[in-house]
């Protein structure tokens, strides 16, 4: 309910032209996790204007109300950009507001096909593919298309960037697109934290094994690294940073 009420909000103020306005305010009162958010979003930004040509196509996984998707358009305005989103609610926001971008309502993992998807009716940026460490009474299943991006993306089509957002299913996702990570190494700027490590009793070693295993080096979004697995394990237990970049 207090997450609708603030997409409301927002949309009301996007409208009204004063978005800005209320983003500066929320930055104001902003608690410790929100304040890291910002800046991880503010650092992906960087990454992005750095790394990124005007054509690069890209793709959001996990896109929710569109924060990195706005900046994708932005940066890469000639590029053929792809986001999923599982909600069909936000799916038809997105779809509304990035006209030019190819806005898939499914959720993506190993295999393609169907699943339940749980909304986490209390914060909807917490709605997963495992039910697993929340409370039952806060989730709404509804049954959503999984794509594999080995299986669902065109012949020819070469990312330079993905960015993956799914609560947990990291795994999953990169299980489905290890042809396509080997192929066209794109940069990888994803979220791995505790969801991770309850969804489907994934190891968080699995991770870093998965992309070491495919050419690719991992860093967190602050700079550090190379890091090795102990390293990334460490950091993904002490939980004061949750967004990492892997790149070849």
């Amino acid at each position: 309910m207090a997450e609708g009420w603030r997409r409301s909000v927002l949309q009301a103020a996007r409208r009204l032209g004063v978005e800005p306005a209320l983003r500066r305010i929320q930055r104001a009162v902003a608690g410790p996790q929100s304040r890291r958010d910002r800046r991880d979003l503010e650092h992906i930004r960087l990454l992005m204007r750095l790394s990124l040509p005007v054509d690069a196509n890209c793709i959001d996984l996990g896109a929710n109300v569109g924060d990195v998707l706005r900046e994708i358009v932005a940066i890469s305005p000639r590029g053929r950009h792809i986001a999923y989103e599982p909600l069909p609610d936000l799916a038809a926001d997105l779809a509304h507001r990035f006209p030019q971008v190819d806005v898939r309502n499914a959720a993506v993992g190993q295999a393609s096909g169907e699943a339940t998807f749980f909304r986490v009716k209390s914060s909807h940026s917490r709605s997963s593919l495992s039910a697993s460490g929340l409370d039952p009474d806060d989730l709404e299943p509804l049954v959503v298309r999984v794509d594999a991006l080995d299986d669902a993306l065109e012949p020819g089509y070469a990312p330079a960037l993905i960015k993956i957002d799914v609560e947990g299913a990291e795994r999953a996702v990169l299980l489905g697109a290890r042809q396509l990570l080997a192929r066209h190494r794109p940069i990888i700027v994803f979220e791995h934290g505790a969801a991770a490590r309850d969804f489907d009793a994934t190891p968080t070693g699995d991770i870093h094994e998965l992309l070491i295993g495919v050419g690719y080096r991992v860093f967190d979004i602050d700079g550090a690294g190379p890091l090795t697995q102990s390293e990334f394990e460490e950091a993904t237990r002490r939980g004061k940073v949750w967004t990492f970049v892997a790149h070849a």
